[in-house]
């Protein structure tokens, strides 16, 4: 049963206690926000099974309409139950009654199943806010309430065709320089700080790959990607996705899927048990792609451990 409470309410407050030291053990210090008050909630729920607390959440109002998530916590014996995704339903609802247009929220790297669940439920990255702007281990995300839906894109017309080609097959390096051009809009930061530019970034890029897969639509390429052996750090028995590209004017045709069903397919013949992967916090579109597919957020490893623009998700094989 999910009821409102107070946030003193006696029940919630052992939760929130468990919580945070749960937090405490998983990261090796306090949550930042471990001395948070009841000022500004505007809701509180609690879940109740044979009248034992096993679940709660709170929304935070921050103003202009925004609300933040806040402790969403599940008993460890109860979990695998749904009833955070419940309790995550239940505060949307309240959050949509008392007028709030968004929900934000902050969670930790660490938490693979927490961040699995706010992208299931249509929460994207957004840049760290407020006292976590710097927190490396710390990932954001928010959800607008009254969005519409986007309409599907429309099947594509034209025959769709893979080939396997060098890294620096020249197809394959003209469709990473468009990926390279994209980059430089969406996150500039990064290409200032790479010595050389694409042309001495490329080629280093290219070291170590295992298989390089173009999609032509009409016999015209229009999307790549790459597998990568592991690097130091990476996950055991894991391959690395890198460099899915696929040109706006062929979204739509499937190009992006047919990439990942074939460099999986190379992975499992190189003997790799995973494909892991990073993206950016700024490439929704890239989230949802690899969330339908099968992949999950997993913890940052190697080069990743402490980038802020990073997501990293992983696919057993």
């Amino acid at each position: 049963m999910i009821t409102l409470v107070s946030w003193d309410d006696p029940e919630v407050k052992r939760l929130r206690d468990a919580q945070q030291s749960e937090l405490a053990d998983l990261y090796g210090e306090e949550d930042l926000g471990h001395d948070m008050t009841g000022e500004d909630i505007a809701a509180m729920v609690l879940v109740r099974e044979d009248d034992a607390p096993v679940a709660c959440g709170a929304i935070r109002d921050l103003g202009d309409g925004v609300g933040e998530l806040k402790r969403m916590y599940v008993v460890p014996e109860a979990r695998g139950r749904g009833l955070s995704r419940q309790v995550l339903a239940e505060l949307e609802r309240v959050a949509q009654d008392k007028g709030f247009t968004r929900l934000v929220l902050e969670t930790g790297v660490l938490q693979v199943q927490a961040m699995s669940l706010y992208m299931s439920a249509g929460y994207r990255s957004i840049p760290n806010f407020g006292e976590y702007a710097t927190e490396t281990s710390s990932r954001c995300f928010a959800k607008d309430l009254h969005a519409e839906p986007r309409p599907r894109g429309a099947k594509h017309p034209g025959t769709l065709t893979l080939r396997r080609v060098p890294w620096d097959h020249p197809d394959a390096v003209a469709l990473r320089y468009a990926m390279w051009r994209d980059i430089e809009v969406r996150y500039p930061e990064i290409v200032a700080a790479v010595p050389g530019g694409f042309a001495v970034d490329d080629p280093q890029q290219g070291v170590g790959t295992i298989s390089s897969v173009i999609a032509d639509l009409d016999g015209v390429p229009v999307g790549c990607a790459s597998l990568r052996a592991a690097r130091h750090g990476f996950p055991a028995g894991s391959g690395e996705l890198k460099k899915v590209w696929v040109n706006d004017d062929a979204r739509g045709a499937g190009a992006a899927r047919a990439l990942l069903i074939a460099i999986e397919d190379d992975a499992r013949a190189a003997g790799l048990t995973s494909v892991v992967l990073q993206t950016g916090i700024r490439q929704p579109e890239a989230v949802t792609l690899y969330l339908s597919v099968g992949y999950r957020p997993i913890a940052p490893f190697g080069p990743y451990t402490d980038d802020l623009l990073s997501l990293l998700f992983g696919k057993a094989l």
